[in-house]
């Protein structure tokens, strides 16, 4: 049987089509791993040079960072804790190291507790304690929840009437203002807060 004489033609097209197709395949890629950013891990290392601070980090922190008009080399300790918190990592500071993890894990560590007098990055995790003169504190957890992330964490707690919070330093802040202006008014009493009286041990009957 004869063969076409288009058929080698044909093969020949197919043939460099599918050479074409790779070579933007492995360019795509290329462009791809270019435009993930700026490892986060080097950006820990060029600010932990800068400072002097050692950094724990967690093998899950492997993300990129996109900086748009400023130079990876510039960057500073509190420009750091901001970019991991976009990223959804937070540094959390204690021990004489910087804790690198994501930020779901950020309320079980011993974030530095604040009592308003402090300066801190806006963006490093605390723990804060806002004590309530004129409302129950428990009134306003729902009115504040909505506003803080899914990994911040807001509680009351009713005998002193105060709220416990861990957010970010500028949260904190925020959250402290707005409490501070809806806590007019006269002085709420809690009610007296005792430890329930213990019942005593049940006799044992003689035998």
């Amino acid at each position: 049987m004869r063969i076409p004489s288009t058929v080698p033609l044909c093969l020949t097209l197919l043939l460099a089509a599918t050479v074409r197709t790779a070579g933007a395949q492995s360019v795509s890629t290329s462009e791809s791993s270019v435009d993930s950013g700026v490892p986060l891990t080097q950006l820990i290392a060029t600010v932990a040079k800068k400072t002097g601070k050692k950094f724990v980090v967690d093998p899950r922190v492997r993300a990129g960072a996109t900086l748009i008009g400023q130079d990876p080399a510039s960057i500073n300790y509190a420009e750091l804790v901001m970019i991991l918190e976009v990223n959804g990592f937070a540094a959390v500071e204690g021990g004489g190291y910087v804790r690198v993890v994501p930020e779901a894990n950020v309320r079980q560590l011993p974030t530095p507790i604040v009592t308003g007098k402090e300066t801190l990055p806006d963006s490093e995790y605390v723990t804060r304690l806002i004590p309530v003169k004129s409302l129950p504190a428990g009134l306003l957890v729902p009115v504040m929840r909505p506003l803080l992330a899914q990994q911040a964490h807001l509680a009351a707690e009713i005998c002193s009437n105060t709220l416990l919070m861990v957010d970010t330093f500028a949260n904190t802040k925020r959250i402290e203002s707005m409490v501070q202006m809806l806590d007019k008014g006269e002085a709420y009493r809690p009610q007296k807060c005792e430890l329930p009286a213990l019942a005593p041990p049940p006799a044992i009957a003689p035998r």
